[in-house]
């Protein structure tokens, strides 16, 4: 899951800022589409998730937020519900740390597994790392995050994905952002030797991610990433999509990432006989 950095609230698009209200509640989507073309093969796969976002306070020294799974949601997930706060200056903060520890012995004991599982990968309905970190919940959340972004032209941008910031340019419609990002070649490299790594546990093979990294420094990869931010009333969205090549061997892949995030305000019905 990647994001783009949070900044302060203080400078935050009027539009979103003026939404903020204790109380409210947004819908956050998030759609991916994955495709890979190599020598002779080509791939794609497509997924979708969500959060529920709640406004808990908004204050001189920053917005505390509660993010929760929506109603209906299968299976069970310890980093979930979490409470945040985000201040005027600074990165986000775990506000329920505490209770997250607990939730991952209860999860662990539930799971039938232990402390010693904490980093690995395991298959079941899908292949998924039992992570023990409180701070997952926050990578989580920078995933869907837009209600938090500093929305000015010319502010600098950033990506996890991404070699240096890039500034934000205003759309010449009004309605919105758009970056362009160089990828940072060390950091695909690095994410290519930890798929390996979990491939390789996943099929009860043995390999170390420094092994890993090796096998990929020769790697030759280049890319960029294009943002584009729509503001449509109380309404926001951001398609992130990343391409890279990467050649080796004298062999060239492709990919293309597209990732779409939407947050749209939950509007709270009124029931008429308390009117």
């Amino acid at each position: 899951m990647r994001a783009a950095f949070l900044l302060p609230l203080a400078l935050l698009a009027p539009s979103i800022a003026a939404a903020q209200q204790a109380g409210d509640r947004f819908q956050l989507v998030r759609t991916t589409l994955v495709e890979q073309r190599g020598p002779g093969t080509m791939r794609s796969t497509q997924n979708s998730d969500a959060l529920i976002e709640r406004i808990v306070a908004v204050t001189p020294a920053g917005v505390e937020l509660e993010f929760g799974l929506p109603p209906g949601s299968q299976g069970g997930d310890w980093t979930f519900p979490v409470r945040v706060f985000q201040p005027q200056d600074g990165p986000r903060q775990l506000r329920d740390r505490a209770e997250l520890e607990g939730r991952i012995d209860k999860w662990l004991k539930d799971a039938g597994l232990t402390r010693a599982a904490c980093g690995h990968w395991v298959a079941g309905w899908t292949a998924f790392r039992v992570e023990c970190d409180p701070d997952a919940a926050l990578r989580t959340v920078d995933a869907f995050a837009i209600g938090q972004l500093k929305l000015v032209d010319g502010a600098p941008y950033a990506d996890a994905q991404a070699a240096r910031p890039a500034p934000l340019k205003a759309r010449p419609d009004g309605k919105g952002f758009t970056a362009e990002l160089a990828v940072d070649p060390a950091t695909i490299r690095d994410e290519l030797a930890r798929a390996d790594v979990a491939a390789a546990e996943l099929g009860g093979q043995a390999l170390g991610l420094d092994a890993a990294r090796k096998a990929h420094a020769g790697d030759q990869v280049s890319g960029t990433i294009k943002v584009t931010i729509e503001l449509a009333g109380t309404v926001s969205r951001r398609t992130r999509v990343v391409a890279w090549t990467i050649t080796r061997g004298g062999q060239t892949e492709t990919r293309t990432t597209t990732e779409r995030v939407e947050r749209r305000p939950i509007v709270q019905r009124v029931d008429p006989s308390s009117i």
